[in-house]
């Protein structure tokens, strides 16, 4: 008597079909035409771009100073005052040069640098994720970097670690569309990014050489020529601004071995609310690509492993929003040619070869997408924030800062009678917005008489704010120069209480203070024939 056997898939439900499902992983894992993936890429990139070179003002919580110092020291390098070399980030420096050509408010400067940046970021991007990505993702990918390094309350160190991420893409992964060229081309991109990090913040370049190293062995048959490609990439740069600016690279060797620093690796972290999931989520979609592909996917969860570890790194070292790191290292894990995911979606493309795949896609895409909505939260309170601003300190500055009744405003109006009640309160970004303007206005008066005026702050602020002049290399310098100095009276940051530390003697020997507001003691050189119908003179006192 025969028996009826069972057929395998019915013991096994989790070997059954899964059309429906297997359909949605489809339209997140299909590839169209690199080209028109490139365009896509690029026009969503765009719109961040766009954002920031059109918002009307630059919302911050960095103090007024300190957002208006980078500028004079721009244009202080552009007069011979200052040297490129010396600076701390000569690349931003020269993205706020570009800048300063088509706008001049400080706020508006640093938005049209942040579009630079952006585009910067996305259009190499572009080029490396649509031969890399299926369409999908790469689009959502180069959009999300570039929100990322356009968002207001983005720096210096996430274009740093854009810029990193997008030379990892280039060292560790692999092209669809492999060839010697292309090869060459995304290894001369890659040492370009070296080496603009290498002008932002040495801390990247180091952690960026660490994993050019793995290039020949993680790339392919023409890893060896990204290798070659990159290393000449940055040692033709490397000579050119040499040229351009002697010894910038001794400048940024001895910052280099300063930047590795063990104590701000291991020190205090993001909250696990904050970045927790999008870890936990990027370390699953590895882990699950490690299992799942075994020995024969190696490199790329090799690949998603080294991004994933050196891109925290760079990240803690520098101080930089390691969001973007998480996305990209679920995503080469997830998306990459190499993909152990494509095997079971169109081989075995089970339940639980459809399940895996599907939900490790979702993570990816879901943890990249969030660096798009977090830029919007804050382009969008950066548009609320504008429209209560203030008139001339959104117009004339270009920057606001949210906040409640500023402690300048309270000390005009007499609410603390000492030096020493007001170094209970500190002074926020909304107070030296206002001191600086107040400043500003009267030091318009006096250069329409002919005046050469300056402010006593960390850097030469007044060439910004009040005049058209060649910037100085700081507000020293300029001091030097002047015959109507401002002092400021309260505690703007560490430079400026440093500047006025070492600018005492000169103010004592040469000057003389002819008026003391609630905010700032005005000193006039001894020799000047300064207008006295522009100072409202009183007893002022000895200089403190």
């Amino acid at each position: 008597m025969k028996t009826h056997q069972k057929p395998e898939t019915a013991e096994l439900p989790w070997r059954r079909d899964a059309p429906k499902a297997r359909r949605v992983a489809m339209e997140l894992y299909s590839w169209r035409e690199p080209g028109w993936v490139f365009l896509a890429a690029m026009a969503g990139a765009l719109i961040f771009a766009a954002l920031a070179v059109f918002s009307p003002a630059l919302l911050s919580l960095t103090p007024t100073v300190d957002l208006i110092a980078p500028i004079a020291e721009a244009r202080a390098v552009m007069s011979g005052e200052a040297k490129l070399a010396t600076h701390d980030a000569p690349f931003y420096l020269m993205l706020l040069i570009g800048a300063d050509v088509f706008v001049d408010a400080p706020g508006r400067i640093h938005l049209v640098a942040k579009a630079l940046s952006a585009v910067i970021i996305f259009y190499p991007l572009a080029f490396l994720s649509a031969s890399r990505f299926p369409a999908i993702f790469a689009a959502v990918l180069t959009a999300a970097f570039a929100a990322y390094v356009a968002a207001p309350f983005a720096g210096v160190e996430e274009l740093g670690l854009a810029l990193f991420l997008v030379s990892a893409l280039s060292f560790v992964s692999v092209s669809a569309d492999e060839s010697i060229l292309r090869a060459r081309i995304e290894g001369a991109i890659g040492g370009l990014c070296l080496y603009s990090m290498w002008l932002l913040n040495p801390a990247f370049a180091l952690v960026g050489f660490a994993l050019l190293s793995g290039c020949p062995f993680l790339t392919g048959r023409f890893g060896l020529w990204r290798y070659v490609s990159a290393l000449s990439a940055f040692a033709v740069l490397a000579l050119l601004f040499e040229l351009i600016s002697f010894g910038i690279n001794g400048e940024r060797a001895a910052l280099a071995s300063k930047a590795i620093n063990l104590s701000t690796l291991l020190g205090g972290s993001e909250s696990a609310i904050g970045l927790g999931g999008a870890a936990y989520a990027a370390i699953l979609v590895v882990a699950a690509s490690a299992v799942f592909g075994g020995h024969a996917h190696r490199k790329n969860w090799m690949a998603a492993s080294a991004i994933l570890l050196t891109g925290v790194i760079a990240s803690r070292l520098t101080g930089a929003n390691p969001m973007p790191v998480f996305g990209l290292a679920a995503g080469l894990a997830c998306f990459s040619v190499a993909s152990p995911f494509y095997d079971g979606l169109f081989k075995a493309h089970d339940r639980a070869s459809v399940s895996v795949a599907l939900t490790s896609a979702a993570l990816a895409l879901f943890w990249t997408f969030a660096i798009i909505i977090h830029a919007l939260g804050q382009f969008s309170l950066q548009h609320q924030v504008t429209a209560k601003a203030p008139e001339n300190i959104r117009a004339e500055l270009a920057l606001v800062q949210p906040g409640g009744a500023p402690i300048a405003k309270w000390v005009e109006e007499g609410r603390f009678s000492t030096p020493e009640a007001r170094e209970f309160f500190a002074l926020t970004p909304v107070d030296q917005s206002a001191m600086l303007l107040e400043a500003a206005s009267r030091a318009r008066e006096l250069t329409a008489e002919g005046i050469d005026v300056a402010f006593l702050t960390g850097a030469d602020t007044a060439c910004v704010l009040a005049e058209a002049r060649r910037c100085r290399a700081d507000g020293n310098a300029a001091a030097n120069a002047a015959n109507v100095v401002f002092v400021p009276r309260l505690e703007m940051d560490p430079k400026t209480t440093a500047a006025k530390g070492r600018a005492e003697a000169l103010l004592y020997t040469q000057f003389k203070m002819v008026e003391r507001t609630a905010l700032w003691e005005i000193w006039v050189r001894r020799d000047s024939q300064a207008p006295a119908k522009l100072f409202h003179i009183s007893d002022v006192g000895m200089y403190r």
